[in-house]
């Protein structure tokens, strides 16, 4: 494998799954002798900034944030394509949606290969249907532009070719990786967050916006008093959900992942919408048995009767958690399948030496 100059572009590095992505991306690939050049916008009022940004030697592309901006994304464009021509990469991979459009226009007649990165996608739960069929149009004439495709998870790759985005022998589906930390206390862990040992916790992170369903957790926790309920993460939701917490919620904010999954009892993901959620992989390798819904690439995560379950309505989110409430043995059983399929299926050696192939053949055969 040869040494490539890679430029990696994100539209901003607000903490979560994505960010994740992105910093074993940048390390796996600059231990295997790559250089790797890190473009990101700011984040949000409302969001915090990962501080991997800043370790990984960033720079920072004003205007390339969430919000759209048609003189912010043309001073972007043509600050990023001003990196490329002096930067002179093998190779740009864009992430995200609109990270993914810029960078991708900005590289248009430039010798750069190209490619982008699908972390889940916006098929459906976030907008109108009219609004979906103008984003698919777009993303189709996007890949007409790229080298080739990556999406996180091969239920989303899967998704994606059927919505006709592109064709399946240029779209390559990757799991996340995941770093194992050392198992911490859960006793301590609790202690420091105030949770009683006797306590039956259902643990939930992530962004506390609208398609992930945060409200769900509050429904649950109003039908099962008697379980308490932990929400990690930031999010522009954060105000609305205190003012309807029950008594028995309570939020965390953000928390190292490990530091906040040996609390809890069980992992739940309520989202309308996803790619592969790396926070229930973290919740699977520190033996959690999960209950999500069956969106996107979950399903390769999670498997019915073998680490958890997957539902799709209320009553089944219910039951779910009932169950493993009144089954411990069970609970157990489910919790070491999950950290064993974990540490198997979403290695660092697998994630990068995937990318490298995806990398090197577009390099060498385009």
């Amino acid at each position: 494998m040869f040494a490539m100059k890679v430029i990696q572009i994100i539209a901003r590095m607000n903490q979560g799954g994505t960010s994740r992505w992105i910093e074993n991306l940048v390390l796996g690939l600059r231990q295997n002798g790559h250089t790797v050049v890190l473009l990101s916008g700011n984040v949000e009022s409302n969001e915090i900034e990962d501080p991997i940004f800043i370790k990984l030697d960033g720079v920072r592309i004003e205007g390339l944030g969430r919000s759209v901006s048609l003189l912010g994304d043309l001073k972007s464009i043509l600050k990023i394509r001003s990196l490329i021509k002096s930067e002179k990469p093998d190779l740009i991979n864009t992430h995200t949606a609109k990270a993914g459009a810029i960078g991708r226009i900005a590289a248009i007649g430039l010798e750069t290969k190209v490619v982008h990165t699908f972390h889940g996608h916006l098929l459906y739960g976030y907008f109108s249907p009219l609004k979906t069929k103008l984003i698919i149009v777009i993303e189709k004439l996007l890949a007409l532009i790229s080298d080739s495709l990556i999406a996180v998870g091969q239920k989303t790759k899967v998704e994606l070719v059927g919505a006709g985005v592109t064709k399946s022998e240029k779209m390559f589906g990757i799991a996340p990786a995941v770093k194992k930390e050392p198992n911490s206390n859960a006793h301590s862990l609790r202690q420091k967050l105030e949770v009683k040992d006797s306590e039956f916790v259902v643990g939930w992170l992530g962004r506390l916006t609208q398609i992930k369903r945060p409200d769900r957790v509050l429904q649950l926790a109003n039908a099962l008093p008697k379980i308490s309920f932990l929400i990690g993460g930031q999010g522009e939701l954060k105000e609305t959900l205190e003012r309807n917490l029950p008594s028995n919620v309570r939020l965390v904010g953000w928390v190292n992942p490990f530091d906040f999954w040996p609390i809890c009892d069980v992992a739940l993901l309520t989202s309308d919408n996803e790619g592969m959620p790396t926070a229930l992989i973290e919740a699977a390798l520190c033996g959690i048995p999960i209950v999500a819904e069956s969106v996107g690439s979950v399903s390769e995560i999670v498997h019915p009767g073998v680490n958890g379950y997957l539902v799709s309505n209320f009553g089944e989110r219910l039951n779910a958690i009932v169950e493993l409430q009144e089954d411990l043995v069970k609970k157990q059983k489910l919790g070491a399948s999950s950290s064993e399929s974990s540490e198997k299926n979403f290695s660092m050696e697998r994630f990068i030496s995937e990318h490298e192939s995806i990398y090197n053949s577009v390099i060498r055969n385009h």
